[in-house]
């Protein structure tokens, strides 16, 4: 049933079309009989637009558009005349031009005599030469933004022309430029590297901007360390994860790639901790972490607490329910033969299931300036990934099983889809393992973007 349709509607629409068409030619015929062509002209490339084969359209296009199309090259001419504004003379032929353009889509070329295309390319030539010596007096004076805009109006009318393309990017660039020299000289290295690196990403090689752009990040980085978690007393599950969390927040601020902060790199670290008697009890006061953040290199190290953490393998729950299967009865009519079949429903039973794994884990941890002592963050964390499975099985045919209701057969579409879903749902669930792993990468990753965070904002 679709197709009639749709051809229907799509026969609507051309129709539609082709009358607003004729409506419009009409009123453009009755404005051109009053001498209104500039409206008629408007009515008439409505209506051509409309239906490419309206003929009276096209006819009185041609006639009142060429009226128009002479109204603006008037204009072009007068201005090409006057000689002293060449931006207006250039503007005037454009418009004519597009123009012209826009009556030669709706089917219908004007004329445009070949002296007013000479003038144009005379008149052009004159202002692409004002524009560029103007352009170079703006850089000089060293208003780029305002040379930008003249070499880009140079590149709107004639691409290529001259070194203009360069020269605009020079406009464009050389204030991101100096902004950032300004920006590094004074200390605000973050600031100083954003400049340089959109110069750097619009050309490479302007002037010594890539070289500027590592100096901000060699003088601008922040080395810190993350140091071992504590754990209370000397569980080895604590322990353990205590440690995975501690490799995956430092795996989720290298993989962040801000360029000014710099980890201290976990091999050399262990090393220097483990001489330092600290490698496996972790680190447990400031005090302590300061020692072990010079001795790393630091100016700020991140300690932290794991208080505990835990792994729930739910029990897999089962429950019988009371549904009905319908089937179908064949029924013949004694005296017409006729043959109905009716739907009857017996009485059966099926069984849903549930099981839910859970992970939870609860830490603390801070971010300690080693140049001031100060604590820069400090933050409790609480988190818990779970999942589970809730689905139904049936031994006999699913696709006729209904539920029950009230004691009888609930043949509600609503009740009817719930219990599909559950005979169609997943039945296996995530392990205590696989949930344990997801929740230490998203703690560390939360983690990990709330240190850089805190980093930005202090930072220069």
């Amino acid at each position: 049933m679709k197709a009639p349709y749709f051809a229907l509607a799509a026969g609507v629409l051309v129709l539609a079309a082709c009358s607003g068409s004729r409506s419009f030619s009409k009123k453009a015929s009755k404005l051109d009989q009053a001498g209104m062509y500039a409206e008629a002209a408007d009515m008439y490339l409505q209506s051509a637009v409309r239906n490419a084969r309206n003929i009276d359209a096209k006819v009185g296009l041609k006639k009142t558009g060429q009226m128009v199309l002479n109204d603006k090259l008037g204009n072009f001419f007068k201005a090409f005349g006057v000689g002293d504004d060449k931006e207006a003379a250039v503007n005037a032929y454009l418009a004519a031009k597009d123009y012209q353009d826009r009556v030669q889509r709706a089917g219908v070329m004007l004329e445009v005599p070949d002296s007013y295309a000479q003038d144009y390319k005379q008149v052009k030539g004159e202002y692409l030469v004002q524009l560029y010596t103007q352009g170079h007096d703006l850089l000089d004076g060293k208003d780029y933004a305002a040379a930008e805009t003249v070499f880009g109006k140079i590149a709107k009318l004639e691409p290529g022309y001259k070194d203009a393309g360069s020269l605009q990017q020079i406009a464009y660039l050389e204030p991101l430029y100096l902004a950032g020299k300004q920006a590094l000289a004074s200390g605000q290295f973050r600031l100083a590297y954003g400049k340089f690196d959109n110069v750097v990403a619009a050309n490479a090689v302007y002037k010594d901007a890539a070289a500027l752009k590592q100096q901000c990040v060699d003088k601008g980085r922040y080395a810190i360390a993350v140091l071992p978690f504590s754990v209370p007393g000397a569980s080895p599950a604590l322990t353990a994860q205590a440690a995975t969390l501690q490799a995956y927040v430092i795996s989720a601020i290298v993989d962040a790639n801000d360029p000014f902060i710099q980890v201290v790199d976990r091999d050399n670290m262990q090393k220097i901790l483990d001489e330092q008697k600290l490698g496996m009890s972790g680190v447990v006061d400031e005090s302590t972490a300061v020692s072990a953040g010079k001795l790393l290199g630091a100016k700020a190290v991140v300690m932290g607490n794991v208080m505990a953490y835990g792994e729930d393998a739910g029990r897999l729950r089962r429950s019988t329910k009371d549904g009905y299967e319908s089937y179908q009865v064949k029924e013949v009519d004694k005296e017409t033969n006729e043959v109905t079949y009716l739907t009857k429903y017996r009485p059966v039973k099926y069984t849903e299931l549930y099981q839910e794994n859970k992970a939870k884990i609860s830490f603390s941890y801070k971010l300690v300036s080693l140049e001031t002592g100060q604590v820069l963050l400090s933050k409790v964390v609480d988190q818990q990934a779970d999942d589970h499975a809730w689905y139904a099985t049936y031994d006999g045919n699913a696709s006729a099983l209904l539920p029950m209701q009230n004691g009888t057969v609930n043949t509600n579409g609503s009740a009817r889809r719930e219990l599909n879903a559950l005979l169609a749902a997943p039945r296996t669930v995530k392990s205590t393992l696989d949930l344990g792993n997801q929740l230490l990468r998203n703690t560390s990753s939360a983690m990990a973007k709330t240190i850089e965070q805190e980093l930005a904002a202090k930072l220069p």
